[in-house]
């Protein structure tokens, strides 16, 4: 190791030999940061050494082990579930119990246009002689939907003489005692009054979409843990608010699971100038029940409030510690950049001529940070050109970054760095900031993240998950920054100037271009420079020394741990097959699975549950258009009896096909009306579905006409026929399949009317080589799913009884006539009736109820036959996908079971090892998951089944074949 010299000892050198070490220069930001840092540190020491040192990881310690607890302690302040609700039921007579309960509200607006609300509660409390009680207790809420609710003028009285209220705060609630001074028995009664501000909030009407002012309460607050015998809820407002209110209120009761709510009317003899509303209940509730009211206003009624301190603690709260993380990283690179660089060495070096003493090129590679090109140095160190040429042919490359990472990271000579002094950890209060915080703040967020998750979401912008993620990963980069941190010392820093004067050596005399692979100074020079470039060159200086016997040595495989070009090509490829089979099963519907039931059956849409649909009449009429596409006028009545007992204002609902084997058919909704009145409505998608949904504001009760004219103005799809010839087929579904028995139906009575009609002009009549209303045809598969479409020809339905045989008496289960309209059309009429098993036909149930009606290829513009081959195509996906893949793992398992030369081949690290490792298992997987994800629904008897389980079977086993056969073997 080079001693520094005296100015005495140091010979005299030109200012050309002198080249300058330029010191780095630092933004102002990084300076100020890392001075701030090295001015805390100076001052901890200062004032308390280690003593403080150890307190202050004690603290964090201590920060760490509360996060701990939060994480994986009890929670706290865990809302009630089921069975404490449940089980607080038999323990209602150990605590007083409110024989009644009013409560009014009167509402009005405040001067500043915020809503206000006046309460006055009327308890009758019974206490039952064992109970040792001195009074009640109610806790009211101080924050709702983000607004301080600034409880005032609270006051009491106990039967009728004025009484004391204590109150005791949290953030969020209040709690009010009101207590006499001895316990009481038997009855008494308690009226409180107090006035709640800001109670409205602004939202969006789930019947109408549109903006709106809710006020929406819950009666008894927070927390109600008695039971009660009778309740009576009154709401005041006066008639400029009431005027405001979309529709009329909505009251509620429930307890767990048990829930009843009904529209409230206003009061016919309410004061003038006040409307009033009024809830009552007379039956006994256990404790933990809930009582509410819900009042829409028109949007902008009230003035809202600026937002709670609570609110904004709540939500952005979260983001202090991610702030302080933030602010962290910065420090924290500036201490890496400044504070913790490496010192000085001289303010020049000279060119070196000679290496470092006791310096080895490994030693020299963990000074200047080099580990690509560290093991090129140590062959050139070797002086042997068979290693130095393997070593070249690799060092730089991609495939080599990992191995040479590891080999850099877990060399000896990283160690003996800090063993000659040659590089340093900066200990300290500052380091122990860096390491200590970020961990304990990480670990509170997750604990904090697991105890919010049991409570309510507070708001939109509140993404604990991802503040803790994004916290998280700066907490690591913290970490590897202050764990990291080895600056070099003084020499360590003489020994990295005596490494660049080489450079600069080779540079001037360009040694790369005219050394030998033996040269004393070449594995230091090319720790310096491109490393693949470098790598290249030296790999060219070892070809033109090399002998026919360094020749053959150079041709032995690489070494394990390197990946040739086509090695990573190959995992790459084997990565993207598993994830490209995941993307397919993630994002794209098996053809072989079941359809869903139409959304129109479900009711999931709010207000769209629970009517019952009386009649129902549909007629259809076809015409040419102007772009010669076939086009489909559409007008169907529904005569519904709407159910006002849910809690969402009743809608209509009702679902047409948009798409048919790829080809969009132009479905227009043209009007919606509701006993002759337009309403607004909305329209989506389900699947290859469009429904629409009324968007009815005021509340719908009893029997209403729906009309809802619709329109396809490209109705003609390209379709194969029964026969196997291509036709163009124009399909109407006036109701989609599932409609005999989901559809709404009276249980108790058919429709009356249920017709069907379709008008076909003169000048397409001609044309139709087939027609009759919508079914499917047995005879076309052995499976039931694959059934085609076909037609029961018009006039015909009528023979048929429930099972589709012959009906006993013609005309018994449906009228099928066949008609002339003045027009000259022809009119095709379906009235159905229910059969002797009060259903209808079951050969019309089998899919869509409608008609369909096959003309020649060429009739209309507009069908695509590429769409429908693209369809079968997509049919067929999954099998060809699942074959394809599994023929490659078995393909590449089988060769490991090869013999002679190619067997060993396959057991060495190597591209033929690659691909049995790593494509065959990826193939076998893939094709696994896929064969999952095609089979999760598919019928046991389709033929698909077997033709994909088979190949993926084998597929399996060739992989773990391959797998067992090409293991690692443990030297002896």
């Amino acid at each position: 190791m080079p001693r520094e010299r005296s100015s005495a000892d140091e010979p005299t050198l030109d200012d050309a030999e002198r080249i300058p070490d330029v010191a780095p220069r630092h933004t102002p930001v990084w300076a100020f940061l890392s001075a701030a840092l090295l001015a805390l540190e100076a001052w901890l020491r200062s004032h308390g050494g280690k003593k403080l040192q150890y307190s202050i990881r004690a603290f964090w310690a201590m920060v760490g082990v509360a996060g701990l607890v939060l994480t994986f302690g009890p929670v706290i302040n865990k809302p009630m579930e089921l069975d404490d609700i449940t089980s607080s039921a038999s323990s209602a007579t150990e605590t007083w119990i409110a024989r009644k309960f009013d409560v009014d509200y009167t509402i009005t607006r405040a001067p500043d246009g915020t809503v206000r609300a006046e309460v006055v509660e009327t308890i009758d409390a019974l206490f039952p002689e064992d109970v040792r009680e001195r009074g009640i207790e109610r806790v009211l809420a101080t924050n709702y939907q983000g607004h301080d609710l600034a409880p005032s003028d609270i006051r009491a009285t106990l039967d009728g003489a004025p009484i004391e209220v204590g109150r005791s705060a949290t953030p969020d609630q209040l709690r009010l005692s009101i207590m006499s001074e001895q316990e009481l028995t038997g009855d008494h009664q308690y009226v409180l009054e107090y006035t709640l501000h800001h109670l409205a909030y602004q939202t969006t009407d789930e019947a109408s979409g549109a903006p709106i002012d809710m006020l929406e309460w819950d009666v008894f607050g927070p927390s109600w843990p008695q039971g009660f015998a009778a309740l009576d809820v009154t709401v005041t407002l006066p008639e400029e608010l009431d005027e405001r209110l979309l529709r009329q209120p909505r009251g509620g009761l429930a307890w767990t699971l048990l829930a009843a709510s009904d529209w409230i009317e206003a009061e016919a003899d309410a004061p003038p100038g006040t409307a009033v509303y009024n809830f009552t209940n007379e039956q006994n509730m256990p404790p933990h029940s809930n009582a509410w009211f819900t009042m829409p206003f028109e949007a902008e009624t009230f003035t809202m409030p600026p937002k709670s301190t609570l609110w904004w603690v709540q939500t952005f709260g979260p983001l202090a510690p991610l702030a302080f993380l933030a602010v962290t990283l910065l420090f924290a690179l500036a201490a890496r950049a400044v504070a913790w660089s490496d010192e000085r060495g001289r303010p020049w070096f000279t060119a070196q001529a000679e290496p470092p003493r006791e310096v080895s090129p490994r030693l020299a590679a963990q000074i200047l940070r080099a580990p690509r090109t560290m093991e090129l140095a140590e062959a050139l160190e070797s002086r042997s050109r068979v290693r130095v040429a393997q070593v070249a042919r690799r060092a730089g490359r991609v495939g080599d970054l990992p191995r040479a990472l590891t080999r850099y990271l877990r060399a000896g000579e990283r160690r003996e760095q800090l063993r000659r002094g040659l590089r340093r950890i900066p200990h300290g209060f500052v380091r122990d900031l860096f390491i200590a915080a970020p961990t304990a703040l990480t670990i509170v967020q997750w604990g904090l993240v697991r105890q919010l998750s049991h409570q309510a979401t507070l708001a939109i912008v509140w993404w604990p998950v991802a503040f803790v993620l994004v916290s998280s990963a700066i907490a690591l980069i913290v970490l590897a920054i202050a764990l990291s941190a080895r600056p070099l010392t003084k020499e360590g820093a003489l020994i990295r100037q005596h490494l660049l004067g080489i450079e600069a050596y080779a540079e001037r005399t360009q040694l790369l271009d005219r050394t030998t692979t033996r040269d004393r100074l070449l594995p230091y020079v090319v720790l310096f420079g491109a490393p693949r470039a470098t790598a290249r060159r030296v790999g060219e200086l070892a070809a033109q020394e090399a002998t026919a016997s360094d020749d053959a040595a150079d041709r032995e495989p690489d070494p394990e741990g390197y990946l040739s070009p086509t090695r990573i090509l190959v995992r790459l490829l084997a990565l993207a097959l598993v994830g490209g089979s995941i993307a397919i099963a993630s994002t794209m519907t098996s053809p072989y699975n079941y359809e869903p039931d139409a959304l129109m059956y479900e009711g999931d849409l709010p207000g769209t549950w629970g009517h019952t649909v009386r009649s129902f009449e549909a007629s259809a009429e076809l015409s040419r258009g102007a772009d010669d596409r076939a086009v489909l006028e559409v007008s169907q009545t529904a005569l519904v009896d709407f159910d006002d007992s849910m809690r969402h204002p009743p809608q209509y609902m009702h679902q047409w096909p948009r798409v048919h084997d790829g080809h969009d058919l132009g479905l227009e909704i043209e009007r919606v009306t509701v006993g002759g009145k337009a309403v607004p409505f909305d329209t989506g998608i389900d699947g290859d579905d469009t429904y629409i949904v009324t968007r009815m504001v005021e509340v719908v009760s009893g029997e209403h006409e729906v009309r809802i004219d619709y329109r396809y103005t490209s109705a003609a799809t390209a379709a194969d026929a029964v026969g196997g010839d291509r036709v163009d087929r124009v399909r109407w579904a006036a109701l989609v399949d599932g409609w005999e028995y989901d559809y709404g139906w009276d249980p108790d009575d058919e429709l009356e009317p249920f017709t069907l009609e379709l008008r076909i002009p003169q000048e397409l009549e001609g044309l139709v080589r087939d027609g009759g209303w919508l079914t499917k045809d047995p005879d076309t598969s052995e499976v039931v799913r694959e059934w085609m479409e076909a037609p029961i020809p018009f006039g015909t339905v009528a023979l048929l009884d429930h099972y589709g045989d012959d009906a006993p008496e013609p005309g018994s289960v449906t009228e099928d006539t066949t008609s002339r309209g003045e027009d000259g059309a022809r009119v095709h009429l379906l009235e159905l009736r229910h059969g002797e098993h009060d259903s209808y036909p079951s050969r019309l149930g089998w899919t869509d109820l409608g008609t369909i009606l096959d003309f020649p290829e060429g009739t209309f513009a507009g069908p695509d036959a590429s769409a429908l081959d693209d369809i079968e195509a997509e049919k067929n996906m999954p099998t060809v996908v699942v074959g394809v893949l599994s023929v490659i793992a078995v393909g590449l398992g089988l060769l490991a079971l090869a013999r002679g030369p190619l067997r060993e081949t396959a057991r060495r690290p190597g591209l033929l090892r690659d691909m049995i490792r790593w494509l065959a298992p990826a193939s076998a997987l893939g094709a696994l998951i896929l064969f999952f994800w095609a089979s999760a629904e598919m019928a046991s008897d389709h033929p698909a089944l077997g033709v994909m389980a088979v190949p993926t079977l084998a597929g399996i086993a060739a992989a773990v074949t391959g797998l067992i056969l090409t293991r690692r073997r443990k030297k002896k």
